[in-house]
């Protein structure tokens, strides 16, 4: 329910394209989210993250568009975070690879593994969080060294222990003959 509930909003943001609904749709869901009995702390980490695209994209939408553009797609970047957001924090991991092998087993017909399918998102959904715990512990890093300012010093760590993570990944995946 909850996934088709993230596809409708994704759906809305992306016909009626107006700011108005699209931000509001966030608004609704940052309610949502402390009537789940959710903490701050989880919302603003996200936020800020997401911000900072936003912000970027609104900024190019502006300058290449209009204001309207800006404020459009930045309502339907940050909806569409808080949904996920909101999905993740409420249903376990097990629940959503349950839930997604469902979704994909029709595919079975054609030849393609669910379980396979599953175990790659379950391998991704893994990664991201472990990529974004990677960006802080890089981040904290350069502050300690006094490179607060430096992206470089922020983003290579962070893409070469991901590079690692991926590798390591791939390893242990192969050593135990789990996809070939």
């Amino acid at each position: 329910m909850k996934l088709a509930v993230i596809a409708l909003i994704g759906v809305v943001a992306l016909i009626f394209r107006d700011p108005a609904i699209n931000w509001s749709m966030f608004a609704a869901l940052v309610v949502l989210g402390f009537t789940a009995r959710l903490r701050l702390h989880h919302f603003l980490r996200t936020w800020i993250y997401a911000a900072v695209l936003i912000l970027i994209v609104v900024a190019m939408q502006y300058f290449f568009g209009s204001l309207r553009a800006g404020l459009t797609v930045g309502g339907t970047v940050f909806a569409c975070v808080q949904a996920a957001m909101l999905l993740t924090l409420t249903t376990t991991v097990a629940q959503l690879l349950d839930t997604f092998t469902l979704i994909v087993s029709p595919l079975r017909f054609l030849g393609a593994s669910p379980d396979t399918i599953a175990l790659t998102a379950s391998l991704m959904v893994r990664a991201i969080s472990h990529i974004s715990g990677l960006l802080g512990e890089a981040d904290r890093a350069a502050r300690a060294r006094g490179l607060d300012s430096s992206i470089k010093a922020r983003v290579v760590p962070a893409i070469l222990r991901s590079v690692k993570y991926a590798q390591d990944t791939g390893r242990a995946l192969d050593a135990r003959g789990i996809v070939d």
